[in-house]
C-alpha cells in the first residue's frame, strides 16, 4: 500500500471513504421508516442490518488505511482515532453524542498529514 505514503492520496482516500459513513445512517433510518410504515417490519430490520454492515465495512477500511499510514509515519497510535470513531458511530447511546466521530476523523487526517515530509525523508531508500 505504497500509495498511502503519498499525503494527498491518504487525505483524498480517507475523505472519500469517510463520506458514506455519514450518509448510510440516514439511508438506514429512511429505509427502516419506509418499510415499517408499509408493515414490512422484518424487511425493515433486514435492510437496516445490511446497511449497518456496509457502514462497518467502510469504517474498517478507514482503520486499515490509517494503520498503514501510521506505520509509514512511525505513528502507530494514529489508528486509535478511526477505531474510536467506529465505536462512537455504531454503539447505541454513544452514537447519539454529536460530532465526536467527526472530530476523531479530522484528528486522524490532520495527524496523518503533520510530519509526513519528515517521515518520508527518514524512510530508507529501497
Amino acid at each position: 500500500m505504497r500509495f498511502i505514503e503519498n499525503t494527498a492520496a491518504f487525505v483524498v482516500l480517507y475523505i472519500v471513504l469517510m463520506i458514506p459513513t455519514y450518509l448510510l445512517p440516514y439511508l438506514r433510518f429512511a429505509t427502516g421508516i419506509g418499510l415499517a410504515v408499509e408493515g414490512e417490519a422484518d424487511a425493515a430490520a433486514g435492510a437496516s442490518l445490511g446497511l449497518l454492515a456496509v457502514q462497518l465495512v467502510f469504517l474498517v477500511i478507514l482503520i486499515a488505511i490509517t494503520w498503514f499510514r501510521g506505520n509509514f509515519m512511525a505513528k502507530k497510535w494514529l489508528v486509535i482515532f478511526p477505531i474510536l470513531a467506529t465505536v462512537f458511530d455504531l454503539v447505541p447511546g454513544l452514537s447519539a453524542v454529536p460530532l465526536v466521530p467527526t472530530v476523531l476523523h479530522l484528528l486522524a487526517i490532520i495527524l496523518g498529514v503533520v510530519g509526513s515530509s519528515a517521515a518520508a525523508s527518514e524512510k530508507p531508500a529501497q
